[in-house]
């Protein structure tokens, strides 16, 4: 293998174009590994601990950007990094044409238009201050950004609340203000249903549940994972119930939260209660008092259909999968997951060992590298793993979809499920891979296609997470 790196000076990208252009690069012939990123502390250590970049290189600045390339050949590499430059400057081309020079900072943009949101997506190491301007300048905050310290969050948050703003993040994935996403949000209609969310892919799959049910959502906003932990207080929790409790066009309330402090859950509820409007709770692990006027909700998409209900809808009936035989396939039951609520649930129902699902969504696969939402091949390399561990039988998955997902996520599974499956085979045993797509058919990628094209590939499709953990649990010989 060779390894090629360059350095751009002074050439400042969004993280979400990096990640973009990263996934795009690692599909060019001969080439393994690529690495695209911000000269910071942050950026150089990933890619040190990766040996992705030599010790020779210069030290360069945090504004450079470093680009580093793993392939079978030196030409190989070079092709690659010369790709890498053309996807850079074809995405800045791409832009709209400006009468005006752009604004270097938040300040400059915020007074120059009517914008009430800032979307943040730089290295972690400077996000936080990104967010302070634009807490300074009056806009609410969307951090998508990951590497943001505990205590960073709690001086943001704080002061926002201070400031009568509000801070969704740090790793805030997804969130629809206005019927406006951001992040990886869904292409959801407009409706009477508020949700707020201490996960990304949690919201993704109420929202769009809540879609395929035939109702709509008012406004969805994510607060960042750590917002209900004793730290943090679920500062952005209780400001979003404000708001959504004195919105005329929100008639009933969502809360979903992977697990949280039982002490600041149980603040929180009250608080919901407080709004006087119709509740509903799906906060994972929580094993306190539900306080009278919330419905409490085991999953996720039983929390999806009692909010329909609570306001005023009539749920039609998500489809059926394919009938699955009761231990067809026994064994162990493995997931792979993009989505940390969509693991959490799913490991929750199946039961067993926790070490069989891996969230490659956490920040430890995601900290200077795609979100797996946008680049699979970490976790398509641990489903080619898979296929060679003899204890397993079912591979579980979610398959994410949005507007700033991958463009066919399915087409990006099928290499690594017909590798997998193989090895399976030449062990002498069956893999089953049973799959649920987040997502509706008005996204990007179209949930019919996508969903079709899994089938297509042998996959057992469920219309839920729930329902495809619990299938995958049945196939396995589970209860």
């Amino acid at each position: 293998m060779h390894l090629s790196w360059k350095i751009r000076p002074n050439s400042y990208f969004d993280s979400i174009d990096l990640m973009r252009v990263a996934e795009q690069a690692r599909r060019l012939a001969g080439v393994t590994e690529v690495a695209v990123v911000m000269g910071t502390p942050t950026g150089r250590a990933m890619l040190a601990e990766a040996t992705m970049w030599p010790a020779e290189a210069p030290a360069g600045m945090p504004s450079d950007l470093l680009m580093a390339v793993r392939a079978s050949s030196e030409a190989a590499a070079r092709r690659a990094l010369a790709g890498v430059e053309e996807l850079l400057s074809a995405g800045r081309d791409a832009g709209p044409a400006r009468a005006e020079t752009a604004p270097r900072t938040t300040a400059s943009a915020a007074r120059g238009g009517a914008a009430t949101v800032a979307l943040v997506a730089v290295p972690g190491d400077y996000a936080a201050l990104d967010a302070h301007q634009a807490l300074s300048s009056g806009l609410h905050v969307f951090l998508f950004s990951d590497g943001v310290s505990l205590d960073d969050e709690v001086a943001l948050k704080r002061r926002a609340r201070e400031r009568g703003l509000l801070v969704m993040g740090p790793e805030c994935g997804t969130a629809i203000i206005n019927g406006v996403g951001l992040g990886f949000a869904n292409r959801v209609r407009r409706g009477a249903i508020g949700i707020v969310g201490a996960s990304g892919t949690g919201i993704q799959e109420v929202t769009s549940l809540i879609h395929r049910l035939g109702a709509g959502v008012s406004h969805a906003i994510g607060t960042g994972g750590r917002d209900l932990q004793a730290a943090v207080g679920g500062v952005t929790t209780l400001q979003s119930l404000e708001r959504l409790g004195a919105d005329e066009s929100t008639r009933a309330l969502l809360i979903v939260s992977k697990p949280a402090s039982s002490a600041v859950a149980d603040v929180v509820l009250r608080a919901a209660v407080e709004t006087k409007k119709p509740v509903v709770a799906c906060l994972l692990g929580y094993d306190g008092r539900v306080p009278g006027g919330v419905r409490a909700a085991t999953t996720l998409e039983e929390a999806a259909a009692a909010a329909v209900t609570l306001a005023g809808g009539a749920a039609v009936e998500l489809e059926p999968a394919a009938p699955a035989t009761r231990g067809s396939a026994r064994g162990a039951v493995r997931g792979l997951y993009a989505g940390g609520t969509l693991c959490d649930e799913a490991r929750r129902i199946v039961g067993g060992a926790p070490r069989g699902f891996v969230d490659f969504g956490a920040e430890e696969f995601t900290r200077g590298r795609p979100h797996p939402i946008i680049d699979p091949s970490r976790r398509n390399a641990a489903i080619v793993e898979t296929g060679d561990d003899a204890a397993v039988s079912v591979l579980l998955l979610d398959v994410i979809l949005g507007d700033c997902a991958h463009p066919d996520p399915a087409a990006a599974l099928a290499p690594a499920l017909a590798e997998a499956r193989e090895r399976a085979r030449r062990g002498g045993r069956a893999l089953t891979v049973v799959a649920h797509v987040v997502g509706i058919d008005d996204d990007p990628q179209g949930l019919g296609r996508q969903e079709k094209a899994l089938r297509d590939l042998g996959a057992v499709v469920c219309a839920s997470n729930r329902r495809a953990a619990e299938t995958a649990r049945a196939i396995a010989g589970g209860a």
